[in-house]
């Protein structure tokens, strides 16, 4: 009968492992990265030019580990304007977490957590000109007007702040006097 095959354990560095039996009780300062294929990411979207660098003070308190520090990471993007490629760095700065702590369990992995913050803070609508990394004025910016153009076009009722229009203000401006009145229903029970 032959072994049952396992799993390799992955390459040291590639996960984000905090050892609990050697967590001092002050917290300890975790700095590294964890490779670019963490963020396993499909086809066509934003693609990862960097590992993932994390910098965390990390603690534990209880039953709770909380760490806090920056995380930071370089992906390219296609502007949704001009269709171009793009480089941008995305950081999480004051970053902070806080996860349950298995007191049966002598390590927590934070690998999946910092992954997934990190793709929470990429832009919906990546735009070119918004860039840290590569800051240049988008080609396509001519073809769409200026938020500030768009809201002076407007109609002077409509461009009134939000907070001082009631809901009620389409129905005010009705005039119900000169609505004609609904014919009476031809089919009447005698």
């Amino acid at each position: 009968m032959s072994a049952p095959s396992r799993t390799p354990p992955p390459p040291a560095g590639s996960r984000l492992l905090i050892d609990l039996t050697e967590l001092p009780d002050e917290g300890r300062l975790f700095e590294g990265s964890l490779p670019a294929s963490v963020f396993d990411l499909e086809p066509g979207g934003p693609r990862p030019l960097s590992p993932l660098h994390y910098r965390l003070w990390v603690e534990r308190d209880g039953d709770h580990l909380t760490a806090s520090g920056e995380l930071s990471a370089d992906f390219s993007f296609e502007c949704v304007r001009c269709l171009e490629p793009f480089d941008d760095r995305i950081t999480l700065d004051g970053y902070q977490l806080e996860e349950e702590v298995d007191a049966k369990s002598p390590s927590i992995d934070l690998t999946d957590r910092v992954r997934e913050d990190i793709l929470l803070a990429l832009p919906g609508h990546p735009r070119c000109e918004e860039a840290s990394l590569t800051p240049r004025a988008c080609p396509a910016s001519e073809m769409f007007p200026k938020v500030g153009d768009i809201i002076s076009d407007l109609p002077e009722e409509t461009s009134t702040p939000a907070d001082s229009r009631t809901i009620w203000g389409a129905l005010d401006q009705l005039d119900l006097k000169s609505t004609p009145k609904s014919p009476e229903n031809p089919r009447r029970n005698h």
